[in-house]
């Protein structure tokens, strides 16, 4: 599976990550409705006519996405996107509206134009590069148009003073648009190596590496879970009977399983060789088994040429107050290889499991 930088290890890993951008956005949209507002009031004994209209409804949508971002109603990803598009609507806008007002009595572009950089620097922290660029070089080619035009046949014509500032405004943003194109591109090749550093490169899982982090994370931030820890029955007696392809097949196999029940928040990763380990919310004995139940449900309907059904043992924990993290692998481990004394393909739950909250 060939790795990409704006793919998290697993959808479900996604979450952490979400929530920061979810609450980065519901302050940013708190913000933006305030600049707003300032703006207004700034201008209360003389409205400009666009900002009259403009700067409200900016402000409306701001809180609207707001609200839908806070209600789960709405993607971030969309709701950034609406902003940026209407921002830079507004700004635009704004360009056009000094040429008309500004521009010819005070021969400059106005303090509006400093946000520009911004319009073309947004799209890169948000977008792959080609996208970014698209929506940062169509921002770019509307805005050399209106000055262009009014270079030519506006209030630009025959100013040199006016025509310098436009000319730096252009040329500053031009460089802009190059540079952060430049970054972006470098930013996907990092992000691409970090992927490929947590990722397990034959199931797509996170790797070991990349679940001790998450582990340490959680343990830091005082957070309670629960591990599971299994092991596939009989793993090498199959490589042996039809060979490293159908094992690899079924590791696979067991990985998209493992994957597809997963609870918002959990992660899957192969722990190495034929043994796999999922981090979870806390759950209770009775929620982990039902969930293990499905998956190995959904184990034994698994079919890879001639191997007909695969089973495995599983060993679960839950943190106890201040636990480490390796006390919790360990306890998981030990109950992992009862079950497998037990007689295999089974579910076995640490004696002290039990849910903190």
């Amino acid at each position: 599976m060939k790795p990409t930088a704006h793919r998290a290890l697993q959808p479900t890993d996604d979450e952490p990550w979400q929530g920061s951008q979810r609450r980065m956005f519901l302050r940013l949209a708190w913000l933006g409705a305030l600049a707003c507002a300032l703006a207004l009031w700034v201008q209360r004994f003389a409205f400009d006519p666009l900002d009259r209209v403009a700067l409200p409804l900016l402000a409306l949508t701001l809180l609207a996405l707001q609200a839908a971002v806070a209600a789960r109603r709405l993607r971030v990803h969309t709701a950034v996107g609406v902003t940026y598009a209407a921002t830079t609507v507004y700004f635009l806008l704004a360009l056009e509206q000094q040429f008309r007002t500004f521009t010819p009595q005070m021969h400059m572009l106005s303090e509006s134009t400093y946000w520009f950089a911004l319009l073309y620097a947004a799209p890169f922290l948000l977008y792959p590069p080609r996208q970014a660029l698209r929506w940062a070089g169509g921002t770019y080619a509307v805005a050399l148009g209106l000055c262009l035009y009014h270079l030519g046949f506006g209030a630009g014509r025959g100013d040199l003073r006016l025509t310098a500032a436009i000319l730096q405004f252009l040329l500053a943003g031009a460089v802009m648009v190059v540079v952060q194109a430049t970054f972006g591109v470098q930013r996907m090749h990092l992000l691409a190596a970090r992927e490929a550093a947590y990722r397990d490169a034959l199931t797509g899982l996170a790797n070991r590496r990349a679940a001790e982090e998450r582990l340490a994370a959680l343990s830091a931030g005082g957070e309670p879970f629960t591990v599971v820890l299994f092991d596939l029955d009989h793993f090498k007696r199959l490589n042996d009977e039809h060979g490293h392809a159908t094992g690899d097949r079924v590791l696979r196999g067991v990985a998209g399983a493992a994957r597809g029940i997963l609870p918002p928040g959990g992660l899957a990763a192969r722990w190495g060789g034929e043994e796999f380990l999922l981090i979870l919310p806390p759950q209770e004995g009775d929620e982990v088994r039902r969930l293990l139940d499905t998956l190995r449900g959904h184990l034994r309907g698994q079919r890879h040429g001639e191997v007909s059904g695969v089973t495995a043992c599983f060993g679960v924990a839950t943190t106890g107050p201040g636990e480490h993290p390796d006390s919790v692998i360990h306890r998981a481990d030990a109950a992992m290889y009862a079950a497998k004394r037990q007689g295999r393909n089974d579910v076995r739950l640490d004696e002290t499991h039990r849910v903190h909250g």
